[in-house]
C-alpha cells in the first residue's frame, strides 16, 4: 500500500521552503491557497511517498499513484 504525505512549500528563498506537511491532499491544498498570496510565486503542494528518496537531479520526482 502506498502511503503519501502532502508537502506545501514555496521557492522564494533557499531557507524555510517547507510550509507544512499534511495527511491529505485537501489539507495541503487549503493551506497552499491560504498562504500562497504571501509569496511572489505562490505556494505549491505535492504528494510524497513515504520511504521515497531524492536521487536524481534537482527537483526530480517519480510519482506513481498506482504503485
Amino acid at each position: 500500500m502506498v502511503q503519501l504525505i502532502w508537502i506545501v512549500c514555496h521557492d522564494e528563498s533557499p531557507h524555510n521552503t517547507v510550509l507544512g506537511v499534511f495527511a491529505t491532499q485537501e489539507e495541503a491544498a487549503a493551506v497552499a491557497e491560504e498562504v500562497g498570496p504571501r509569496f511572489e510565486n505562490g505556494a505549491i503542494y505535492f504528494g510524497w511517498q513515504i520511504g521515497q528518496r531524492y536521487y536524481e537531479g534537482t527537483r526530480f520526482l517519480i510519482y506513481r499513484p498506482t504503485d
